[in-house]
C-alpha cells in the first residue's frame, strides 16, 4: 500500500484527485515561476500600500489610452512586510478586483483594473488601463482614466449674423465606484476640466458594480451658477473638489436657458422621447431623416424613431420664429 500512499501524496501535492484542480494548480505554479524569472514581471503597490509581484503583459497601445493585462495570484507573500517564519506562513489574500487602482512600481505609473477575465480560475487576470489623473473628492484622492472629447470636426452655424459651434461630445471618465463617488457624480453635475466647463450626461454604475463610467459634455460657464455647485478642477493632471460644503453634493439647477432634455446616446432602432424646457411655441425638426424620423410631436415633446443600423449623429432642432434655434446633438452608438 506504500506505493498507493505515495501516489496519493503526489496527486494531493499536484492539486487533488480532480483533473481540473490539478490543471489550476499547475497554471498557478507556472505563474509563480514567471514572477521570479519573466522579463514582464513587475511589482504592484496596492492602495493600502502592500506590494506584490505580478505579471504585466502588453495589450493595446493607442493615442487615447494604454491597455495592458495583469496576472497576479489570489494570495501571495507581501513584499514589504517583515518575515514571520517560513515563506508559506507569510502568504495572505491580495483581494484585487475591478475598480481598484495600483502603482506599477518599476514604471512609476498608475493603473485602473477595469475588466476581469472571469474564466481564469488559477489566478486573478484582468485588463488594466493607465490612469494619469488624480481626483480629490471630499478630501479623499482617487485615480481615474480620462479621455478627451472625440469630435473629429467642428460644425459652425450662423443665424442673424451670429456664428456658433455645437458643443463637444464627449469626455469619458473611469473611476472607482463606491458610495462617495456615486453620490458625487450624477446627471447635470458640473465639472471644470482644464478651464473648460463640462456637464455630466451619463453615469453608468450598472455595467460593473466596482467601476463608475461617467460621460461628460462640454457646456457653458455661468459665474453665478458656479458659486453654488460642486466642481472638479483638473489642472496638470490633478483634480480638486472645490465645494465649500463637502457633505452636500446636490446641485440646484438655476439655469433658465432653453434646452432640450433626453438621452444623448442611443442605439440603432431605438425609440426615444425628448422634451423642451424654458421655451414654447416652436416646432421640431431632424437634420437627417435617413437616420431618424419624428413619429409624434407636440409643442413640448417629441418622439423619435432611429431607423439606421449604423453609428452616426443626428441633430434634433427646436425652431422658433424670430429666435435662435435650439440644437440638440444625438449620437447613435452601433451595437
Amino acid at each position: 500500500m506504500s506505493g498507493l500512499d505515495n501516489m496519493k501524496t503526489r496527486i494531493t501535492y499536484a492539486g487533488g484527485d480532480k483533473q481540473q484542480d490539478r490543471m489550476i494548480e499547475d497554471k498557478l505554479r507556472s505563474l509563480k515561476k514567471a514572477l521570479l524569472y519573466s522579463y514582464q514581471a513587475a511589482t504592484a503597490v496596492l492602495e493600502d500600500g502592500r506590494e506584490f509581484r505580478c505579471l504585466i503583459n502588453p495589450d493595446k497601445l493607442k493615442t487615447e489610452y494604454r491597455d495592458k493585462i495583469i496576472s497576479i495570484p489570489f494570495e501571495d507573500v507581501c513584499l514589504n512586510k517583515p518575515r514571520v517564519g517560513k515563506t508559506t506562513e507569510g502568504i495572505e489574500p491580495i483581494g484585487m478586483k475591478v475598480g481598484d487602482t495600483f502603482l506599477w512600481k518599476e514604471d512609476n505609473t498608475y493603473w485602473l483594473v477595469y475588466l476581469r477575465y472571469e474564466e481564469e480560475r488559477a489566478y486573478f487576470r484582468a485588463e488594466i488601463r493607465n490612469c494619469d489623473y488624480e481626483i480629490e473628492i471630499n478630501g479623499k484622492k482617487y485615480r481615474g482614466y480620462l479621455r478627451g472629447p472625440d469630435d473629429e470636426e467642428t460644425i459652425w452655424r450662423t443665424k442673424h449674423n451670429i456664428s456658433w459651434t455645437d458643443v463637444d461630445y464627449m469626455c469619458l471618465l473611469y473611476i472607482t465606484s463606491n458610495e462617495e463617488t456615486r453620490a458625487f457624480f450624477h446627471r447635470f453635475q458640473k465639472v471644470n476640466i482644464y478651464g473648460k466647463p463640462y456637464e455630466v450626461q451619463i453615469v453608468d454604475a450598472i455595467s460593473n458594480q466596482n467601476l463608475l463610467m461617467v460621460a461628460l459634455k462640454e457646456t457653458f460657464s455661468n459665474e453665478f451658477e458656479a458659486t453654488t455647485q460642486n466642481e472638479i478642477i483638473v489642472d496638470n493632471g490633478e483634480v480638486t473638489n472645490t465645494t465649500d460644503d463637502p457633505v452636500s453634493n446636490s446641485i440646484e439647477d438655476t439655469n433658465e436657458e432653453p434646452r432640450i432634455l433626453g438621452p444623448e446616446m442611443v442605439f440603432p432602432y431605438d425609440r426615444k422621447k425628448y422634451t423642451i424646457e424654458n421655451a414654447e411655441g416652436g416646432t421640431w425638426e431632424i437634420d437627417n431623416t435617413k437616420k431618424a424620423i419624428i413619429t409624434h410631436q407636440s409643442q413640448k415633446a417629441v418622439t423619435i424613431d432611429f431607423i439606421t443600423g449604423r453609428s452616426g449623429e443626428v441633430s434634433l432642432i427646436y425652431k422658433r420664429d424670430g429666435m435662435d434655434d435650439i440644437v440638440f446633438k444625438i449620437t447613435i452608438e452601433s451595437l
